[in-house]
């Protein structure tokens, strides 16, 4: 089991940004966070162009920690304002399932609305998804929301991918909806996509 913390920011200056983001992976890093990722949201109706950075941790302690320990550095309140950025939201996510790799050029989250299911189950759904999402895809992953404010109560799930061709990504998704056996497995846990962000991988 682990965990994703990720900050949801605007900023007026994204090269500062992504100049300073080193120090701060360092950091995070060094305070228990095994991977750091960023994006720049660039569809998904109001949220686009906003900026999000991941941070994967092991466990809620070390998420909470990393945040805690960031910002009491100079080096992340400093980077904040040069670079003009705010923070929006902040959220923690449970990742239950995952194949291949978190990485890729681009990034596609869904959100997704549905009924509780036990990580078993979950982690052979997303087997069978994965099985026509590794055509375009080089990651998924399924996350329980544990931290998110309001938007919990509507997509308590999210369906992450990660890929370096969009048009392969959305073959394969689309190849992934049509699936009987895919289908089924959303037909028994009354899941519903609510909505697609799309993402360009900055850092």
């Amino acid at each position: 089991m682990s965990f994703i913390t990720a900050a949801t920011v605007t900023t007026a200056d994204l090269g500062e940004l992504i100049s300073g983001s080193a120090k701060i992976k360092e950091i995070a890093m060094g305070l228990g966070a095994t991977d750091v990722r960023g994006s720049q949201m660039v569809m998904g109706g109001d949220q686009a162009g906003l900026v999000q950075v991941q941070f994967d941790c092991p466990d809620i302690n070390t998420a909470l920690g990393v945040w805690e320990g960031l910002y009491q550095t100079s080096e992340q309140v400093d980077l904040m304002k040069r670079s003009g950025t705010q923070l929006v939201r902040r959220s923690l996510l449970r990742v239950v399932a995952e194949r291949g790799e978190r990485s890729g050029s681009w990034g596609s989250g869904l959100l997704i609305s549905g009924d509780s299911v036990d990580d078993a189950t979950i982690d052979s759904n997303i087997g069978d998804a994965w099985a026509n999402m590794s055509a375009g895809a080089t990651g998924m992953l399924f996350a329980e929301t544990i931290a998110a404010g309001a938007t919990q109560n509507v997509a308590p799930y999210y369906a992450l991918t990660w890929c370096d061709d969009m048009n392969l990504m959305m073959q394969a998704s689309a190849t992934n909806m049509a699936d009987p056996k895919v289908q089924a497995n959303m037909a028994a846990a009354n899941a519903t996509v609510m909505g697609r962000i799309i993402a360009k991988t900055i850092l």
